[in-house]
Formats: structure tokens, C-alpha cells, sequence
């Protein structure tokens, strides 16, 4: 397994409000990637405590403690929850952010992933490119309902409002997803500000023409600098 990540403020922001971190503990790797929300207070705060709360709970508690990986996992982003909820109330504000967080499980040949948010997670698997995450926002609820056309999506005005977010209640929801691994998997966790302004299409290209993993997560965020950088971009490649 090789990995990387890349993270750029892009071109109209004046503050990163994403952040990344990784950890390894015996056969498992964990990577986390968290989009401050828009529009918050202190979104870069949130993002990066929520980081940091994870980190610091795989570090620190037992596995054997949990029902499995994956209830480990997602005990830990529940666990950056209540951190960054906890410091919005103390400072009688609102904070939030997504999170995505994927653990290679190297004992038992499986990825586990967790979200809460639109940053999503993508697999790519002999060319073809996959979402394996649902975007928790409301255009994509909308559309789900049939109240909204995929087509008018680009345009639809709160397209950036999220539905579900680590700091912004008491109590957090991931939904999660766990799937063999195969040799040759490229996994990509990435904030909006990639996936916003490049297509599956464009991303799946630059996959296929990139093998270096460090290279493969600088021209994806050039690409979406180059597509208008509107908003911060951080992208973690994971090459299996």
C-alpha cells in the first residue's frame, strides 16, 4: 500500500477549512479526510479537531472493546462528535464538518468505510471508477425524492447545504459500507472542492495516467484549480 495527501485553500477562499490525518495500529491503517462547513463558524477548527479526536481515539482505545472494526471506526468519529459539539456550545456558536474515514484491513483483505457529509469516497477498480459513498446534502435528497432532476442539480441553489455533519448535535450517523480488497484498487476520500469541480470522467483520466500516488494527488487537485478552484481541495490516494 501506497498513499499520499494534498490539500490546497484553492483560488477565492482565505482559509483552508479542510483537514487529513492517518494512523496505523496493528493490521489496520485508518485514514480520515473533514470538509469544515461553509458558512460556520470556525470550520477549519472544526475540521481539524474532528481530525485530531479521531487520531487520538484510535491511539488510545482498546479494539478489543468494540463489536468490531468498524463499530471501532465509527465509535471514533462519534467520539470527534462530541469534541467538536461540545466546543461549539462552549463558545455559543455552530460548527461543523464532514468527515470520511476509511480503515484497510490488512487481517481480513477488507476496507471499511464511514462518512457523514457530501466528501466522499471513490474506488477505482480495473478503470472503472465508483462512488461508494451517498452524499448526505440536500440536493441529493431532493433528488432521491423525485423533487429535483439530476440535470438541474449544477444549478440548484442550496446545493452546497448538507444534511448531516460531525459537531452540529449531540448525537452523529454514519453510514458505512465494507468491501474486499483487490490488488490495484486506487481509493480516493476528497472534499467537495475536487468532486464539485471535476466529473467522474475527468477523475477516472487522470487515475489511469498517473501511477505515482503522491503525482496521481497533485494533478487532481491542479485539475480542479485549473477548473475553477472555488473552493478549498484536499484529496488522499490510497494505492493497494
Amino acid at each position: 500500500m501506497k498513499f499520499s495527501s494534498v490539500s490546497n485553500i484553492g483560488k477565492i477562499r482565505e482559509i483552508n477549512e479542510d483537514s487529513y490525518d492517518n494512523i496505523s495500529i496493528a493490521d489496520y491503517d485508518f485514514f480520515i479526510v473533514a470538509d469544515g462547513m461553509g458558512g460556520h463558524s470556525d470550520g477549519e477548527l472544526a475540521s481539524s479537531l474532528a481530525c485530531k479526536s479521531f487520531i487520538e481515539f484510535i491511539k488510545t482505545e482498546k479494539l478489543d472493546d468494540y463489536v468490531n472494526i468498524l463499530d471501532y471506526q465509527e465509535s471514533a468519529i462519534y467520539a470527534a462528535n462530541d469534541e467538536v459539539y461540545d466546543l461549539a456550545t462552549n463558545k455559543n456558536e455552530k460548527m461543523g464538518t464532514t468527515v470520511v474515514c476509511c480503515c484497510i484491513d490488512y487481517k481480513n483483505n477488507e476496507y471499511h468505510l464511514s462518512h457523514i457529509g457530501d466528501s466522499r469516497i471513490y474506488l477505482y477498480r480495473q478503470g472503472n471508477l465508483t462512488q461508494l459513498t451517498k452524499d448526505h446534502s440536500l440536493v441529493n435528497e431532493l433528488i432521491e425524492r423525485g423533487a429535483l432532476r439530476a440535470e438541474e442539480a449544477e444549478n440548484f441553489a442550496n446545493k452546497s447545504a448538507v444534511t448531516r455533519a460531525v459537531g452540529v448535535s449531540p448525537i452523529a450517523m454514519a453510514d458505512h459500507n465494507n468491501l474486499e480488497i483487490q490488488e490495484g484498487d486506487v481509493m480516493l476520500l476528497a472534499t467537495d472542492g475536487l468532486t464539485n469541480e471535476l466529473t467522474d470522467e475527468e477523475i477516472s483520466k487522470i487515475i489511469s495516467e498517473n501511477e505515482d500516488v503522491y503525482d496521481l494527488s497533485q494533478k487532481l487537485v491542479e485539475a480542479a484549480l485549473e477548473a475553477g478552484g472555488k473552493d478549498n481541495i484536499t484529496v488522499t490516494t490510497i494505492r493497494m
